[in-house]
């Protein structure tokens, strides 16, 4: 246990207030520490697969129906030691269904690692691993996380070379990983014998928890009961606590350490009086966090990349001729001139927002977050249709189609590897965009105090508005795929210009389907029946809107983004199959 003066210092970790620069440039840190950190595991386990291919019976399961098997059953392992070991104050709030949703989640997430063990050791994967996470959409994502690790390390040199002030606390931050995992919710349930008459025994209790770690602590008895902190009246320390039956001590970091219910001097262990002649049932439900909570963005964004990477890697070992079709679209997206006027729209937009006053009384931040994610998920839908509408259609009026599918390439190949395609397009300018519109929320809370002239915000402000941020991006760049998914499977029969307009139409549809069924509730039956039925057609666009969550500053847990993957790849499943048969029976010639 810790003295006095060690606990104050911890209660009051990272209070402290720095430079503008430190507040702004901690969190990005923290980014380009976890992104570099990807890159090293994803390398590890590029060569990890290549000393595998080496080994006959593993390289095998790549080449036979016993592989699929054994990557279930890896992705289970992986997937249920996760949840087991992940603090549940991660997921958010729990009920019923959640569990379920994260489980499903969580299972699909692993199942790229699993998968990837097994595919990925193939010969020919292992072999060209390093040249596909550096050709197409990976080689520009590369140059984007190799770009945010370089700010990261010149961030970190600079902060050595002037002394301490750039980086806040990178030692604490790292010393706190290895307590990432070992901290969260957890209770110590104990039972007191009932006291006879005149006895006064206080009973000894082990508590073991790390105090320096204790963020919140609460007691509840079912008797009344007096807290000592020593077995004899002569030795206590400090003044005895009384519980009364069904009474609950709570105690956070916000209070005084003298009103924490238990004794946390080093030398001392709590004791328990039962003030009653039955039995006694105590609880203690307390919560610990690492020294620098912070520190799980280093996890959370090196487990990103890693997923990314095996993602393409899986990709290209498991449909390597949809992926020819994919880098070929690419390649002809990213040279078009419209990806680099939405890209430099979407800049100038977040810049605009950043310094732009929507004099809105200290809710600036709020607004640049729902601009900018709205800008960037706007801009991103309009590539995806545009580049499905004009990449399927075009090629089959122009006959193109028909010379590629003369190739030994499947039709489904061909849909598929279009998807692909358009969808790492996307995902390329999420990640460009969206790492713009984090650094710019990250800035924006010192932009705020500059120009009302009050007390900077310490670096925790900024980190917390950056990575609520996060789920945002997330969920629009759900929407936009969606729209996109959409827009293939109808490119195989409409034009461009057509498919452009019905897209159109469903987002709007999409973004009012709530307020049209509920609208024609107290209609005629016809009417009723009508908005139920667009509503069970149409995607509801809206589950992908966090616009409510972030006007009230409501956090989005785990479950809420599980429920959301689940829908909207529920939906691009569909619209892949309708894709692969319209296009299936499709006159070419």
């Amino acid at each position: 246990m810790l003295s006095v003066p060690a606990m104050s210092s911890i209660v009051l970790l990272g209070q402290a207030t720095g430079n503008w620069m430190t507040a702004w440039l901690t969190p990005i840190w923290f980014v380009s520490v976890g992104i570099a950190g990807g890159l090293v595991i994803l390398a590890a386990l590029v060569l990890l697969f290549k000393a595998l291919s080496n080994v006959p019976p593993w390289e095998a399961l790549s080449h036979s129906a016993t592989g699929h098997v054994a990557a279930a059953i890896l992705t289970a392992a992986l997937a249920g030691g996760l949840y087991f070991l992940i603090p549940k104050e991660f997921w958010g709030a729990e009920n019923l269904q959640e569990p379920v949703l994260l489980l499903a989640v969580l299972f699909l997430l692993c199942g790229i690692i699993g998968w990837s063990a097994i595919f990925c050791c193939s010969k020919q994967a292992a072999r060209n691993a390093f040249v596909t996470l550096g050709e197409g959409a990976a080689g520009y994502l590369m140059i984007c996380a190799i770009v945010i690790v370089l700010v990261g390390c010149g961030v970190w040199g600079v902060g050595a070379a002037m002394g301490p002030g750039i980086v806040a606390e990178p030692v604490k931050a790292f010393a706190s990983l290895p307590k990432i995992f070992a901290t969260g919710r957890d209770s110590i349930t104990v039972t007191i014998p009932a006291a006879a008459a005149g006895d006064n025994t206080f009973h000894p209790v082990e508590v073991p928890i790390d105090f320096s770690l204790l963020s919140s602590l609460s007691v509840n008895s079912d008797r009344s009961v007096i807290l000592a902190d020593a077995a004899k009246a002569v030795d206590f320390r400090r003044t005895p606590r009384r519980v009364a039956a069904d009474e609950t001590l709570s105690w956070d970091r916000k209070q005084e350490l003298d009103a924490l219910p238990i004794p946390y001097e080093e030398g001392t262990q709590l004791h328990i009086q039962n003030r009653e002649v039955t039995e006694a049932t105590i609880r203690i439900d307390y919560l610990t966090i690492p020294p620098v909570p912070q520190a799980t963005t280093f996890v959370i964004t090196a487990f990103c990349v890693v997923l990314v990477g095996l993602s393409l890697l899986l990709q290209q070992a498991v449909a390597p001729r949809a992926s020819a079709v994919a880098f070929a679209t690419i390649k002809n997206e990213l040279a078009q001139p419209l990806f680099l006027v939405l890209m430099s729209l979407g800049v100038i937009g977040i810049l605009l927002y950043e310094f732009l006053s929507f004099n809105t009384f200290g809710e600036d931040i709020k607004l640049l977050k729902d601009c900018g994610i709205t800008t960037i998920m706007l801009l991103a839908a309009f590539q995806g249709i545009w580049s499905a509408s004009s990449s399927i259609s075009e090629e089959i009026e122009g006959k193109t189609a028909l010379t590629v599918l003369s190739k030994p390439i499947m039709r489904r190949s061909f849909v598929i590897g279009k998807f692909l395609g358009i969808f790492w397009v996307l995902f390329l300018m999420f990640t460009v965009l969206g790492a713009l519109e984090i650094g710019a929320v990250c800035y924006k809370p010192i932009y705020e105090a500059r120009e009302t002239s009050t007390e900077l915000p310490v670096w925790q402000v900024c980190h917390t508005e950056m990575v609520s941020t996060v789920p945002g991006l997330i969920m629009a760049f759900m929407q936009s795929v969606v729209l996109m998914a959409i827009s293939v499977a109808l490119a195989s029969r409409l034009p461009q210009l057509a498919n452009l307009a019905v897209c159109f139409s469903i987002y709007v549809i999409g973004n009012l389907t709530t307020s049209l069924v509920s609208s024609t509730q107290e209609g005629f039956e016809i009417v009723k029946f009508v908005a139920s039925l667009v509503a069970t057609i149409i995607p509801i666009l809206e589950h992908f809107s966090l616009q409510a969550a972030i006007d009230a500053d409501n956090q989005i847990t785990m479950s809420l983004l599980a429920g959301s993957l689940i829908y909207c790849l529920l939906y691009v499943l569909l619209s892949m199959f309708l894709a692969l048969l319209l296009f299936e029976d499709r006159d070419l010639a």
